[in-house]
């Protein structure tokens, strides 16, 4: 490997990170500042909310893989769900569903997954391909027709209040 790459072999035959690139920066009045990389600060005021953001992203990252039923396979398979701390951990995950974290959720159905996930039996479920593959089948078709049948259904309502609206507007006033 050439010296200008930041992972080099050394004389010995190990692998060292070299990990001294500079950085050049333009200061306030154009000069040019060098720095290291690991004087790059985040934008963490501390230690403690540096873990909290890491963590915030790594569960939703787990939440949102939930919806996909082959992940939801190979935990089975591989005996996640078998293991008390991890179904517990599930349990822990439902305060995703509160409004002020679900907004942050791409995929809604890995709530749904995670609703399902609780039951012994959905987990057990899961192991089997033909179990999966019926998930994944009906999720696809969900996403298909979802929106077209959800657009009739409001097509159909938006009708029947126009007609309702034409029959009140046709019918004289009744005195008494």
């Amino acid at each position: 490997m050439s010296s200008s790459s930041p992972i080099n072999e050394n004389d010995n035959g190990n692998i060292e990170n070299n990990n001294e690139t500079n950085i050049t920066e333009n200061g306030d009045n154009g000069e040019s500042i060098d720095k290291k990389d690991d004087n790059i600060v985040l934008p963490y005021e501390n230690d403690e909310e540096e873990a909290n953001y890491l963590r915030f992203i790594m569960e939703l990252e787990f939440i949102q893989c939930l919806s996909n039923p082959r992940y939801l396979n190979y935990l089975a398979q591989n005996r996640y769900f078998q293991d008390k701390a991890f179904v517990n951990y599930l349990v822990y995950l439902q305060y995703w569903k509160k409004p002020e974290y679900a907004k942050f959720i791409v995929y809604p159905q890995s709530l749904y997954f995670l609703d399902l996930l609780q039951e012994e039996r959905f987990r057990q479920e899961l192991n089997h391909s033909q179990s999966t593959d019926f998930i994944h089948e009906q999720q696809f078709y969900h996403w298909q027709y979802y929106r077209n049948n959800r657009m009739s259904i409001k097509e159909q309502e938006l009708q029947q209040q126009q007609q309702q609206q034409q029959q009140q507007q046709v019918q004289p006033p009744t005195t008494v």
